[in-house]
């Protein structure tokens, strides 16, 4: 009863209310021709009415974004649907006198679901019928509490209550997290998203109105995996000598996004001899941080440039003194390296004296869910 598995997701081969479900997500240079000879639609009328310039106008495509088709068993199409990533739908819906274009008004709900992590996140999410886009998002509500790199280990548990978004009562998209719950190594992690009224601002909040982001997050990148720790003598993969290792290295493919780990602003961004290409981002109180072997930077950052926290800064590359791609990530207090995993950083701002009332009222329904989670837990 309690295990909301959302069973019409956009599987490529769905039968659902009489029509064939296929979903392609569109790539770059995607035109909607292109598009529907990889959706296997061969319907000239459709095609004749996508090929209009005022259509080309009306509907953008996006790299990204997503296409559904709703294929009748005669091989002609109902609907098709644009679902952007940004959240708008728009859809081509089948009429007496051919296609016309409506804007889509979708409909919002809460679910909820809960897993154990056996191998990895997207897995548990996956086996458990929750969308696993949501895995990311879980990764940064909880970056300054966790290194999901390094610090999950099997068996660990999540429960949260999502929100997603619904047409003519098919899944459409997920939306935000509204609260999660997780269990690693033994401890026990909560965090309820909390949007004030009077700023309009979000985040995520402990039971008590802390903060569940520290001034640092745990690592530069969602997932990966810690090649090389911070160590005092390591054998060098390049050099074959013994030195030490200020800081960590993130094996991961060629492109992965690195995040800013705190608000900031960047002292250098450049090439640095066995560095390669390198940012150094200086935060306060008398901290800077480092990333090395970068692929590329990020559009329009440069040197003064201002950060904020999470904000992608470059990509993992395998530029400089490297045998293979992966980060090198360091961190610095007062002009020295420290271990990263080691170092102690103040929490970010929690919810005012005057909100927490609000905060109480506006969490009390999502709290109450995972309780029900915990008493009936998915699996």
């Amino acid at each position: 009863m309690m295990n909301l598995k959302v069973t019409i997701q956009q599987d490529d081969h769905t039968y659902q209310l009489g029509s064939f479900v296929e979903e392609k997500t569109i790539k770059r240079g995607d035109t909607f021709i292109r598009l529907l000879r990889r959706l296997q639609i061969d319907d000239p009328e459709l095609i004749k009415f996508l090929s209009l310039k005022k259509v080309a106008r009306e509907l953008k495509l996006r790299a990204g974004d997503s296409i559904r088709a709703y294929i009748n068993p005669q091989g002609t199409v109902n609907k098709i649907l644009l679902i952007g990533q940004s959240g708008k739908v728009m859809s081509v819906i089948k009429n007496d006198s051919g296609f016309e274009i409506k804007p889509v008004l979708l409909e919002n709900r809460l679910l909820f679901g809960s897993g154990t992590i056996q191998s990895s996140l997207y897995r548990a999410l996956d086996e458990n019928g929750i969308a696993d886009e949501l895995g990311s998002e879980i990764a940064e509500i909880l970056a300054s509490e966790i290194d999901f790199n390094r610090d999950i280990r099997s068996g660990a548990r999540f429960s949260i209550v999502y929100s997603a978004n619904f047409f003519d009562n098919n899944y459409i998209s997920s939306g935000k997290i509204q609260a999660l719950k997780f269990i690693n190594d033994g401890r026990e992690y909560k965090a309820f998203l909390f949007e004030d009224d009077a700023t309009k601002q979000s985040g995520y909040y402990k039971e008590n109105g802390e903060n569940i982001k520290n001034a640092f997050l745990r690592s530069p990148l969602k997932f990966s995996r810690v090649t090389s720790g911070f160590s005092k003598r390591r054998l060098h993969p390049v050099l074959r000598k013994w030195r030490a290792h200020k800081g960590i290295d993130y094996g991961a493919p060629i492109g992965t996004p690195i995040m800013a780990v705190s608000k900031g602003a960047v002292r250098y961004i450049g090439t640095k001899g066995a560095y390669g290409r390198f940012i150094e981002l200086r935060h306060k109180n008398g901290v800077s941080t480092r990333y090395a072997h970068l692929s590329k930077y990020a559009k329009k950052l440069k040197k003064g440039s201002k950060v904020e926290q999470g904000q992608i800064i470059g990509y993992v590359g395998k530029s400089g003194m490297a045998t293979g791609p992966h980060l090198h990530y360091e961190f610095l207090m007062n002009g020295r390296q420290v271990d990263p995993s080691k170092a102690v950083t103040p929490p970010g701002p929690p919810i005012t004296p005057e909100r927490q009332e609000e905060f109480k009222l506006k969490t009390a329904a999502t709290k109450s869910m995972l309780l029900r989670l915990d008493a009936f837990p998915t699996e």
